[in-house]
């Protein structure tokens, strides 16, 4: 029997349609079927009106972008899943013409704004040689085929054109590396608003060519325009000032969890595994409580914890922002502490809890550090959640077991899910805790607006994208939102403190559903 794919084609003709609606097809699946061909099936066999664009069928064109269930995709290179209703729509934030085709004029005009060839003020005298390291820089950022996906996926994008996308950012970054272009491609960045993007890297999860945007363009860019003299907004520059002056992006307010603690060892008999604890800022500033339940969570589970009591910020708002010396000097001295850590009592893991340092420890540290002085960290360097699904493993987790009766949620941290790979773990360690009921968001990826020193610098555009997240957050009808990212919790209890959800960091869960098991 042949199997079919229930899909649902959102349609609309403005000239007699008074609104959008959705139409039902069953398509017959075929092992390896894309997108476009269900389109094309769609069309051939059931209804030869149904717009769409498509042209090159080899993932070079760009034509046939459209949401492929809420996330826009190249209809030719993604595969459905027969075992999945498929739900296709035309891409967001630019007017319908029918169906699945859509009006680029909003993005056509963005690319003529910025003027996307290379300018000259003279021609060349003589054939002119570009050196192959030159080429090396742009080698990945040309890789772009303009198909629009990513705009379309855009947080800032889907809150004001004022951005206009990460696309026409690549562009400028492009023409930037140029060494024959003449514009002034930061002045350009600045004024196409470089420092609105939260650097969520959905662009780069979407990417059909897997452009890293945020870090070959946007924080180029940045870096470019910090260099060049530019001042950051009010309220980022005081992160790094902080930084530099204390080695924390934040003032203490009450008494800081390395401060409070009397010991940098937490041991117990027979570990399986040693650790050191790296805080960040808010946690050892913030969320103190949260730190203690870490610790207290891997001690459960027969893992020693080292917190050195000298840390320094990972440099995060500075790597985000494009002040590179405050950065790597940051890099350099987190590197000396914990190695010297290392030496001195004897682990080779470093744990983290904040989904930005995680993210800047792996990516930004790592090969800053190796680039320097030829040999990378010597720490590996592990997401809590990570940590203890694939390092002790699930099969020797110590079960919690006190009831946390509760319809929980999860949101992903950018810089956790995208920044590091981690998605599942920290949803896995949710469900271990008896009476809690998850509760899937279907968006639970989608960014709250904090990052990218966009709440900093632009609190307004922040706050509209996190406006968006309240939605998401609610529609799941959870009791309670969960995260594994300091400042995703600040922008999530911000957001929901008006509607009695309380939002929850998961080691407190754990570390709550542990103490209560101890009581029965």
């Amino acid at each position: 029997m042949t199997k079919t794919i229930k899909t649902r084609v959102e349609r609309y003709n403005p000239d007699k349609d008074d609104a959008p609606y959705l139409q039902d097809f069953d398509v017959e699946y075929e092992p390896g079927m894309t997108v476009l061909d269900v389109l094309l099936f769609i069309q051939d066999r059931h209804d030869s009106s149904l717009a769409f664009r498509w042209e090159c069928r080899g993932g070079q064109c760009g034509s046939c972008a459209v949401r492929v269930n809420g996330t826009a995709r190249i209809a030719c290179r993604t595969k459905v899943n027969p075992d999945e209703e498929l739900l296709l729509q035309p891409l967001e934030k630019m007017p319908i013409i029918k169906d699945l085709v859509v009006d680029m004029a909003q993005v056509t005009f963005r690319i003529r704004r910025i003027r996307p060839y290379v300018a000259r003020d003279k021609p060349p005298q003589r054939p002119e040689i570009i050196h192959s390291e030159e080429i090396e820089k742009l080698r990945e950022i040309r890789k772009c085929i303009e198909c629009s996906a990513c705009l379309s996926n855009c947080p800032i994008v889907r809150e004001t054109w004022a951005y206009p996308g990460p696309m026409i950012i690549r562009q400028i970054a492009r023409l930037e590396l140029d060494p024959r272009d003449v514009e002034d491609r930061v002045a350009m960045a600045i004024n196409e608003a470089v420092y609105s993007c939260t650097t969520c890297k959905m662009c780069e999860d979407i990417c059909p060519k897997s452009i890293p945007i945020p870090g070959l363009a946007v924080e180029l860019l940045r870096a470019k325009a910090v260099e060049a003299g530019y001042q950051l907004s009010e309220g980022q520059q005081a992160f790094l000032d902080q930084v530099n002056k204390t080695g924390r992006s934040v003032p203490e307010k009450d008494t800081g969890l390395l401060h409070s603690l009397e010991t940098e060892e937490f041991v117990v008999e027979n570990p399986r595994g040693r650790v050191g604890f790296f805080t960040g800022c808010l946690i050892d500033y913030r969320m103190q409580s949260t730190g203690r339940a870490l610790i207290e969570v891997l001690n459960r589970n027969g893992v020693d914890v080292i917190v050195p009591k000298e840390q320094w910020c990972c440099a995060s708002p500075a790597f985000r922002t494009g002040d590179l010396t405050t950065a790597h000097a940051a890099t350099e001295r987190v590197t000396e502490i914990f190695e010297a850590a290392m030496e001195k009592y004897g682990f080779d893991t470093v744990v983290v809890a904040c989904a930005g340092c995680g993210k800047t420890l792996t990516e930004d540290h790592r090969p800053y550090i190796e680039e320097t002085r030829g040999t990378p960290p010597r720490f590996k360097v592990y997401d809590l959640s990570k940590y203890m699904i694939d390092v002790i493993g699930k099969e020797n987790l110590v079960m919690p077991k006190g009831e946390i009766n509760l319809r929980v949620t999860y949101h992903e941290p950018c810089h956790l899910g995208r920044g590091q790979g981690v998605y599942g773990e920290p949803i896995e360690l949710l469900k271990m805790i008896p009476g809690i009921e998850y509760v899937e968001d279907p968006m639970k990826n989608r960014c709250c607006g904090a990052g990218g020193g966009v709440r900093a610098g632009n609190r307004e555009l922040s706050q509209k994208i996190a406006l968006t997240k309240k939605e998401y957050v609610l529609a799941t009808g959870a009791d309670m939102v969960t995260t594994e990212c300091p400042f995703c919790t600040i922008q999530l209890k911000d957001m929901m403190n008006d509607t009695g959800m309380e939002t929850r960091y998961i080691p407190d869960l754990l570390a709550e559903s542990y103490r209560k098991g101890d009581e029965n």
